[in-house]
């Protein structure tokens, strides 16, 4: 069943996104990112994203990155020599759950996340979630089955432009189903009225950075797992456990 929207939010204009230029302060050409602040399963991280590519950090101390024309992914940790390289045409298989949009048959509220342009959508459940039901596994650590009344997916507004291949890699990287938009928030409500978060985005604006950040250091051992260079040699385990499939 559809949802009705709420009251629409009039779009503001958005900030096109800039060729990188030089700034006579610093050490090389400078771009203008958006950078946005998301909790999520994975911790506190930053992404910064542009034309020019993606870097997301993690407060478990990974850096990823990726950048055209490959979009290849690396994800590294500083002043560590091990890292993990996955070409794009892999990195998009990841996970299985994937929607296009033109077939998410649910109407969709306009709103600000963070003050960002945004489309909400709010997914009537009414049922137990199974662990292996797309975002079931959020709960599988717990060895829970809750009752969900609603899922409620927010998503950035079409307005916000970034590349495709900047999108998929956002939101595979937070295991995000639906195909070529950028995750702001997911939670469900509970039975209980609960809402049980997946990730949220807290904070978000345009700054300009070094175009070098997209860069990754030289001489590294690509010999390492993705989930062992994002969670450090301490939780690895712990990640597999939580999301063995």
């Amino acid at each position: 069943k559809a949802v009705s929207p709420a009251k629409a939010v009039s779009p503001s204009k958005p900030v096109a996104p800039t060729k990188p230029v030089t700034s006579a302060k610093s050490a090389g050409p400078l771009v203008k990112v958006w950078k946005v602040e998301q909790s999520s399963n994975w911790g506190k991280s930053t992404v910064k994203a542009c034309d020019v590519g993606i870097r997301i950090e993690s407060n478990t101390g990974s850096v990823f990155v990726a950048k055209p024309p490959e979009w290849t992914v690396v994800v590294y940790r500083p002043g560590q020599k091990l890292a993990s390289k996955n070409p794009y045409s892999r990195f998009i298989t990841k996970y299985p759950h994937n929607t296009r949009i033109e077939k998410f048959n649910y109407r969709y509220a306009k709103i600000k996340m963070a003050g960002a342009l945004a489309r909400q959508y709010v997914l009537p459940v009414n049922r137990r979630l199974d662990p292996n039901d797309g975002f079931g596994h959020t709960f599988q650590a717990k060895l829970e089955v809750p009752f969900v009344r609603d899922q409620v997916i927010t998503i950035a507004d079409d307005s916000i432009k970034l590349p495709l291949q900047v999108k998929e890699i956002w939101r595979l990287y937070f295991e995000f189903p639906l195909v070529e938009q950028v995750p702001l928030e997911y939670y469900m409500l509970l039975g209980s009225g609960e809402k049980r978060y997946q990730f949220q985005t807290t904070a978000q604006k345009y700054v300009s950075v070094p175009v070098s950040e997209f860069d990754f250091p030289a001489g590294l051992n690509y010999s390492a797992e993705f989930m062992q260079m994002i969670y450090g040699k301490k939780l690895e385990d712990a990640a597999d456990l939580f999301f063995s499939p």
